[in-house]
């Protein structure tokens, strides 16, 4: 009977223990904050619910990854704080996803001098007071750095439409017309490269390698989408496809004019860039040429990975790892949501 009733002791202490044990761990600690790029995303693409969607998004054919509000030069240097019930203030939680993201914000700076490098991303942890063993958080290759820079710069042009569609619609400004409003805006876009542009072709060489493409693609459609909507497209038929897909072309045939280009302040790109929208605006597409269209965007997309490998010396037998994934995303792209009894199918004409 003294075995049984210790036995039965123990296993209703051992039971509370483990009850005890078993609490939620939500209860232990505050909830983490999804990773920076994705977070800010979902910030940024709120004010996007009001737009007109076709019956499959450009921008939801691909993962999207909208970029982030450009934080506050003194705000990267330092984690939040909070005032507590004291009055006291103190450090908040900051995740790990967090952390990254104002390292690579401050890395930045350090790219003209060291390249998308992991001297760069340890010379922006230790300029917030980090060491620079903090570097060892991101892969070698300067992929996240690139991919941080792109997602911000996609960002800070979104801020520009939105801006200027607020002074339109506030009576302050005049809507400019479709042409003039996508050249400035692929140009505004391409001179947030020109701190960098020593050490772009390498950054294009990099986004190119196929773990990169989903989201440096992801990227690309997205920035065009925001162009063309802030631009008034409401399309919701084949166009919408094809005006995304000649612009997304345009787009990356310039950037690699800009890379190539040693005129006084690129003036020969932005020339090349007002044909190129010139040429597009007054060419008329029949369904026969949608395909042709496709083509043009995978020609352009082979040409920058030609181009950039052979300037950063990669491998021939490389080229076809950088090309054929590109081929099917695009393929798939431009085939997606086609049906027979389109007014397309029947020979209409498609306005750019």
């Amino acid at each position: 009977m003294a075995v049984a009733a210790v036995s039965g002791a123990l296993g209703r202490a051992g039971w509370k223990f483990l009850q005890l044990r078993c609490l939620p761990v939500a209860r232990c600690r505050p909830a983490l904050v999804p990773r920076a790029f994705h977070a800010s995303a979902m910030e940024l693409r709120s004010s996007d619910e009001q737009k007109q969607q076709p019956p499959l998004s450009f921008s939801q054919q691909h993962s999207e990854t909208q970029g982030a509000e450009k934080p506050d030069p003194e705000a990267s240097h330092s984690p939040p704080r909070y005032t507590d019930q004291g009055g006291e203030e103190e450090e908040d939680y900051e995740s790990e996803e967090q952390l990254q993201h104002r390292i690579l914000t401050a890395a930045l700076e350090f790219v003209p001098a060291h390249g998308w490098t992991a001297e760069a991303i340890a010379e922006g942890a230790q300029s917030l007071g980090l060491s620079s063993a903090a570097a060892s958080m991101f892969g070698k290759d300067g992929s996240e750095l690139i991919l941080h820079f792109v997602t911000e710069c996609n960002a800070r042009l979104t801020r520009v439409l939105e801006e200027e569609q607020k002074l339109v619609q506030l009576g302050q400004a005049e809507k400019r017309k479709t042409d003039q409003f996508l050249r400035d805006a692929v140009e505004t876009r391409l001179r947030m490269l020109i701190p960098y542009i020593e050490h772009w072709p390498r950054a294009l060489s990099i986004l190119m390698l196929p773990h990169n493409i989903p989201s440096s693609l992801s990227l690309l459609t997205s920035m065009v989408d925001d162009m063309w909507h802030y631009a008034g497209d409401q399309s919701t038929d084949f166009n919408w496809y094809t005006r995304r897909a000649m612009l997304a072309g345009i787009y990356n045939t310039t950037e690699l004019v800009m890379m190539q280009d040693s005129s006084p302040d690129f003036e020969d790109t932005w020339r090349f860039l007002e044909n190129r929208i010139n040429d597009a605006m007054n060419m008329g597409h029949t369904a026969k040429q949608v395909k042709s269209t496709g083509e043009a965007l995978v020609q352009g997309l082979m040409g920058a990975a030609v181009t950039v490998s052979t300037a950063q010396h990669i491998p021939v037998p490389l080229y076809p790892t950088l090309v054929i994934p590109v081929l099917l995303t695009t393929h798939h792209f431009v085939a997606l949501n086609w049906k027979p009894n389109n007014k397309a199918d029947s020979g209409s004409v498609l306005v750019f």
